[in-house]
């Protein structure tokens, strides 16, 4: 055997070598208990409580990733609990990334607005929890994250990428915008006037209606079924469409028209039990779905008071929890 092929040789082991290193390196990474790998093995987290009487404005929370839970309740201020998560290698690393999570209130007569922002976006999220006004309208303009409503009885628009969207009790406008993640909405009563439009890109669609209510259906899926349960139409047409289908009905007289749209899923349209939920008694909450069971948390204490700063507007009251003692 010659020198030269002894030296690619010795040259490909060594390559071959340094490439296994490399790739075990990179495999090196942190999961939930479910097997999904996250970034950062490490999460700090702390919760920042604000209030805001929203004298008939509607509220809005846009930016971030993170889950919304909120419920609709008989008093006049929303009370809302921001979850801020920052993950990193250590606790320095992940108190960093939380350090960086912003929360930006901004008022006008038309809107109340709550913006959320990360300096470093990928190790970082936040959960919203909390009841509103029931007749609140409210706005979710998120990157990702589910979106849980209960009892929220004002017009509701929701805009995410990623995550799936369940609302019960609506009777108001809804729109519903996401890429993909499944979508219920349930109806406490239609509204005479829509908007009345649920879109997911990928996902299932399940409308539940009030069997007296009246609404012109439009539904259509290019990949999936469509089925009704418990509801009666006074008209009806059914057509294929690719691999899915488009319904179009009549649901009582008249009454605006309830757009449903998937590219991917099945649609159900069935009827709706309108007893109204009551949500005035608050219960612990769940484990924010962010947070994988098998991480360490590490908690925050509250940041000492800045004597030095301007005070808001004096409609808007803020305090923060103690010490999230969670692991």
């Amino acid at each position: 055997m010659s020198t030269t092929r002894l030296l690619v040789i010795s040259l490909f082991v060594a390559g071959s070598g340094l490439l296994g290193a490399c790739q075990q390196e990179e495999s090196d990474v942190s999961r939930t208990s479910d097997g999904v790998m996250r970034l950062g093995t490490v999460e700090v987290v702390d919760t920042v409580n604000r209030a805001v009487v929203p004298n008939a404005r509607p509220l809005a929370v846009e930016g971030l990733r993170g889950s919304v839970q909120l419920s609709g309740a008989d008093q006049e201020t929303a009370d809302l609990s921001f979850v801020r998560r920052g993950r990193g290698e250590s606790q320095d690393d992940g108190r960093s990334v939380l350090e960086g999570i912003s929360i930006t209130e901004s008022g006008t007569e038309a809107e109340y607005t709550y913006t959320l922002e990360a300096e470093e976006s990928d190790y970082a999220a936040a959960d919203v929890r909390g009841q509103v006004p029931r007749p609140s309208a409210l706005r979710i303009d998120r990157l990702s994250g589910s979106v849980e409503m209960d009892g929220v009885e004002g017009a509701l628009t929701i805009r995410h990428d990623h995550g799936s969207v369940d609302v019960e009790g609506a009777a108001a406008p809804v729109e519903v915008t996401i890429k993909n993640g499944d979508v219920r909405v349930g109806f406490r009563a239609v509204p005479a006037e829509g908007p009345l439009q649920l879109q997911t890109s990928n996902g299932d669609v399940d409308v539940g209606l009030p069997p007296d209510a009246s609404a012109q259906v439009d539904a259509r899926t290019n990949v999936g079924t469509i089925r009704t349960q418990g509801l009666s139409f006074s008209s009806e047409q059914f057509a294929p469409v690719d691999a899915g289908a488009r319904y179009t009905a009549q649901l009582g007289e008249g009454g605006p028209t309830l757009e449903v749209r998937t590219e991917n899923g099945s649609i159900t349209l069935q009827a709706q039990d309108t007893t109204r939920t009551d949500t005035t008694e608050t219960a612990a909450d769940p484990e924010p779905a962010t947070v994988p069971a098998t991480d360490t948390t590490v908690s925050v204490p509250d940041p000492v008071p800045d004597t030095n700063e301007t005070p808001r507007d004096t409609s808007l009251r803020d305090s923060s929890t103690g010490p999230d003692t969670s692991s």
